[in-house]
């Protein structure tokens, strides 16, 4: 017998639908859309009819009568009709054995064959469907006000102590390691626009002072695992406790927030306005005609309504700050504005000399704010003489203590001064290193929560299973974890041997180029990586062989990548101070400041990291000699492994690769080894095979059946890919398709059917050695043939992935100990000779590895080398920069030509620049009164040297080389000069130059500036002995 339970959207009454025929219900139950692997399909029914019978009309509440009205019309009328957009969970039962349970659709209703038509859809699905078009913030919405249990009152303290995974810093206590703050670098720090340190050994700078780095100059990022567990639970479902959901890979992963804004969205700040309905006398002269001389403390315990005769009209204290007493205690750590406002009189009696009064107000720390003197003017025993006085301060408060607001007053003997209660009040207002309170859902990224599961989903490919006995409780892991808790099953006996069985290559199931891969960004870094490799960093591409298979496999990523460098020193080298102090750097390119749109990133927290013992920070005013390690690997803050679980799909030679951070052994664990290769393997295996068969499956065979259950049939093991119009309750062979398993090796990439390699590649090593095993026996091996299939280099004797003349790995080059290889420790892929043209922002060309590039320019054609005695590095490039002059006012050129953009031509210390720059110039427009004419045209060459010794800057010399002037005879003084630039439209300090264009008077010229620099950086040769 089949049963269709529904339950009633208003009240979850369970219903007991009729059903028209039951030979014509057919479910249907698929692990992933031929073609498409990257998707996971819930079960669901093909459509199917129940008659307008009494039971069925009461569910649906005529739903086929187009006069019943739906709740949005009658809103909580008792004969509200059956809305058909809402969610209605259903369940479909054969003898009494669950065969689906997930949510039932209206379709429509046929009023002449009297029918509703519906379909049922499982739970899986119906996740999909609950968050529809909702935003990440929506997941923060509680009927229309936001979560604030999430935000974080930013303090420094509450900054240091997010570092630490074991605290809670959150208002709400959603629990430890939720919000934290990591230090990044979005490009609004200090007057260069980066964070930087130096330390030149009697003293720290930058980064080292005290209030270089505020609590607001970071964004808070959110624990990935929280973010995609609250988004289930608000839609209604719930998450089972797995291996994965609680490993380091998973919960130890970090998303950054704020990305689409240039700082964090803060909430109201801590505000107040109190007051004291009662006069205060301020003591004057105590007993035996003793003068007090002490200061009285104010108290203000009036903090809500209004003032004493409405002055002031409206008192408040948004964060219930003040104590019922009338002390203020600081919320946090951090600087407090604020207003004291005094109204005195001066008593009753006469008191001829008047008074002399002052106001203070003492935070925790110093310093302590005194008003001048005040001399109030006594009433010789007439009306009483009022004044108002203001104190401003600002101080320095510590959570937990007090704020002290006091008045001095002195007067003849015998005589008092009131505070009274009219007019006298206190506005504090937080501000200074504290941004108030970070807004949690404010910082959230525009990105649907659509957008953000698929992607998680698809990028540790995740299976999402709901459990059988209650359909609200998902499994959610790694499809390798899911097969691996398979049952094996032998379904032999039930083959119909009488049906057509077919076996099929996996062909319709592959695609002839994998591509995973991160989004572009404009970040420093990225937009760095993406113009050297003209790829985004860390992505997947493979080609797959067959002259039958077309299409591209591809995911839908939503974040970038996340690179960190070593904190520069001041002038934004190479060099460091700091080799184990590593941060992301998210400003735009050329430290021209903060980003106002970035996408999402994804890091992993591997623990505090202890600064060197001649290091130390400082988040405002808070000292610290650990900091976040905010890492794109994990390994619990030990170098990079082998096995370290990675935020890319495979490995690339990070910026920051064989420092004391990362060392030099990659890991072979990116997403697409992780998580997708032994998947792939099962479609694209030269033995995978799919048979198409017919079965009797039972109700029992369905209810208990998973898609990770390893199926026997006639001695061959297989696991389901889909079950296909099971008709319940009748003896109907259902049509079921499985794919052989077939066993295979964990490698970086897909094996090529076609090749004659019978390896794979498995591993990196930090010699520099591609690691293959064989296909079928595991053995490692070296092969040429595979080394050349998969791209690598083969040197005669062994496949290296990493080539070239760079990295210095130490070692005995005689016995090969200590780990000398001949081509050293691999530090950058783009090292030894190797041609980097990619024709996207540029063509770079490198002599010899290790040579950085300098100040580089969008679309420079640049060459990098070493005067290898000297250790004196060089880099000669050419660029073009544009300006356009109006009279004989100077232009800066910059390398778009647009008004207000940075020069940013960099000089860094110790370094040496020869500029010529050659100029072609044309008139465009004669002003009024104006010589001239449009199209006037010149070249001219102009050649200056510059250098920068110790930091400072200077024009050693720079002339017009006439002999190469061309121009009309009408054409004017057209002229060139190089100056130092400073300040945030160029750069800080005397750190580079500019090049300026004047034009002749009363005229409008357009430069075109062909620039070719040669930059020789001389700071390393003081370390040469001569």
């Amino acid at each position: 017998m089949i049963e269709l339970f529904a339950y009633s959207q208003k009240n979850n009454t369970q219903y007991l639908l009729d059903i028209e025929n039951a030979g014509a219900v057919s479910l249907n139950y698929e692990v992933g859309n031929a073609g498409d692997l990257v998707g996971r399909n819930s079960p669901y029914s093909q459509s199917f009819n129940l008659p307008f019978s009494s039971s069925n009309n009461k569910f649906f509440r005529q739903f086929y009568n187009i006069n019943v009205q739906t709740d949005a019309a009658l809103g909580a009328s008792s004969q509200a009709g059956f809305d058909a957009d809402i969610k209605t969970n259903c369940g479909v039962h054969v003898d009494g054995v669950p065969v689906i349970s997930g949510t039932l659709q209206l379709i429509n209703c046929s009023l002449e064959q009297q029918v509703y038509q519906i379909a049922v859809l499982g739970n899986e699905a119906s996740l999909f469907r609950a968050i529809q078009e909702k935003k990440l913030i929506d997941a923060f919405n509680d009927g229309g006000v936001l979560d604030t249990s999430y935000n974080v009152d930013v303090s420094d303290a509450n900054v240091i102590d997010s570092w630490t995974l074991s605290n809670d810093v959150t208002q709400g206590g959603v629990g430890n390691g939720i919000i934290i703050f990591p230090i990044i670098d979005y490009g609004n720090v200090g007057d260069y626009n980066f964070i930087w340190l130096q330390n030149d050994s009697f003293a720290n700078y930058g980064l080292a002072e005290a209030n270089f780095l505020q609590a607001q100059d970071l964004k808070p990022a959110i624990q990935l695992k929280a973010l995609f567990e609250k988004i289930i639970n608000v839609a209604g479902f719930t998450l089972t406790s797995n291996a994965f959901l609680t490993s380091d890979a998973f919960t130890k992963a970090y998303m950054t927030l704020g990305t689409d804004r240039e700082s964090m969205a803060t909430t109201t700040l801590h505000q107040s306005q109190v007051a004291n309905t009662a006069s205060t006398n301020i003591q004057t002269w105590g007993g035996l005609g003793v003068g007090v001389n002490t200061w009285q403390s104010i108290l203000f315990p009036t903090q809500s309504g209004a003032g004493a005769s409405s002055n002031p009209p409206s008192l408040y204290d948004v964060n219930d700050d003040w104590n019922v007493a009338g002390t203020f205690v600081f919320p946090y750590t951090g600087v407090y504005n604020g207003v004291f406002t005094a109204t005195f009189d001066t008593g009753p009696a006469s008191l001829t000399n008047g008074a002399t009064i002052k106001l203070a107000v003492e935070g925790s720390l110093n310093p302590t704010f005194v008003s001048q003197t005040i001399f109030v003017n006594g009433n010789n025993g007439g009306s009483a003489i009022i004044s108002t006085h203001t104190l401003i301060f600002n101080v320095q408060g510590v959570a937990g203590e007090s704020l002290d607001v006091k008045a001095l007053a002195s007067t003849s003997i015998g005589f008092s001064v009131n505070l009274l209660a009219v007019g006298t009040f206190c506005t504090i207002v937080s501000a200074g290193s504290l941004a108030g309170v970070c807004d949690t859902p404010a910082n959230m990224p525009n990105i649907s929560q659509k957008d953000f599961l698929t992607d998680i989903i698809q990028r540790f490919n995740l299976v999402v299973v709901a459990e059988e006995s209650n359909n609200k409780n998902l499994t959610v892991m790694p499809w390798s974890d899911y097969i691996s808790l398979g049952e094996r099953k032998d379904w032999t006996q039930k083959l119909d041997l009488s049906q057509e069985r077919i076996i099929s290559p996996t062909t319709k199931f592959k695609k002839q180029f994998i591509k995973f891969s991160d989004l572009e960004d404009d970040d420093n870094r990225n937009l760095s990586n993406q113009n050297t490799y003209g790829s985004v960093f860390g992505n997947f591409e493979q080609k797959i062989n067959g002259d039958f298979i077309t299409g591209n496999l591809e995911n839908n990523p939503i974040f970038s990548p996340f690179h960190v460098n070593p904190v520069p020193r001041q002038d934004n080298s190479s060099i460091t101070d700091a080799p184990n102090l590593v941060i992301h750097q998210s400003y735009s390119y050329g430290t021209e400041g903060p980003l106002a749109s970035c996408k999402p990133k994804l890091f992993y927290h591997n623990g505090l990291e202890q600064l060197e013992s001649n290091d130390r920070i400082y988040i405002g005013l808070t000292q610290t000699y650990n900091y976040p390690l905010c890492l794109p690997y994990y390994n619990a803050g030990a170098q990079m492994a082998v096995d370290s679980p990675m935020l890319s799909w495979q490995f690339q030679t990070p910026n920051s690769w064989g420092g004391v951070v990362f060392g030099t052994t990659p890991s072979s664990e990116g997403y697409f080894k992780r998580y997708w290769q032994q998947f792939l393997a099962s479609y694209y295996d030269t033995d995978a095979r799919v048979l198409d068969c017919s079965l009797y499956l039972t109700a029992s065979d369905i209810h208990n059946f998973q898609f990770n259950d390893e199926v026997v049939i006639e001695d061959t093991a297989y696991r389901v890919l889909k079950i296909q119009n099971y008709q319940p309750n009748t003896n109907v062979p259902t049509k079921v398709q499985l794919l052989k398993k077939v066993f295979s090796i964990g490698a970086l990439q897909i094996a090529d059917d076609s090749s004659d390699c019978v390896a794979s590649p498995s591993a990196l090593l930090s010699s520099g050695i591609v690691e293959f095993q064989n296909d079928q026996t595991g053995a490692i091996v070296q092969s040429e043939v595979c080394c050349n299939d998969y791209n690598y280099f083969w040197d005669g004797s062994e496949c290296f992935w990493n080539y070239g003349g760079g990295g210095g790995g130490g070692g005995d080059p005689t016995t090969g100990l200590g780990g000398w290889n001949p081509h050293g420790i691999p530090n950058d892929d783009t090292i030894g000779g190797i041609s980097d043209l990619k024709g996207v922002g540029g063509f770079h060309t490198r002599k010899r590895g290790g040579v950085g590039n300098i100040n580089p320019v969008l679309g420079e054609h640049s060459t990098r080398g070493q005067n290898v005695a000297s250790i004196a590095n060089s880099v000669n490039k050419t660029f073009v920069y544009y300006a356009q002059t109006n009279h004989t006012t100077v232009k800066t050129a910059t390398p778009n030509g647009i008004a207000g953009e940075t020069s940013a031509l960099q000089i860094p210390i110790d370094t040496m620049a020869r500029f010529i720059v050659r100029a072609l110039t044309v008139q465009t427009h004669v002003l009024s009164g104006g010589t001239g004419s449009f199209g006037s045209s010149a070249f001219q060459v102009w050649t200056f040297l510059v250098k920068n010794v110790g930091g400072t800057i200077s024009v050693v010399g720079g002339s017009e080389q006439v002999d190469f002037q061309e121009a009309d005879t009408d054409a004017g003084t057209r002229t060139l000069d190089i100056v130092g630039s400073a300040g945030k439209t160029g750069f800080a300090g005397n750190r580079g130059v500019n090049i300026q264009c004047t034009g002749p008077a009363k005229s409008v010229i357009a430069w075109h500036l062909d620039c070719e620099v040669t930059y020789v950086d001389f700071s390393y040769t003081k370390t040469v002995t001569v």
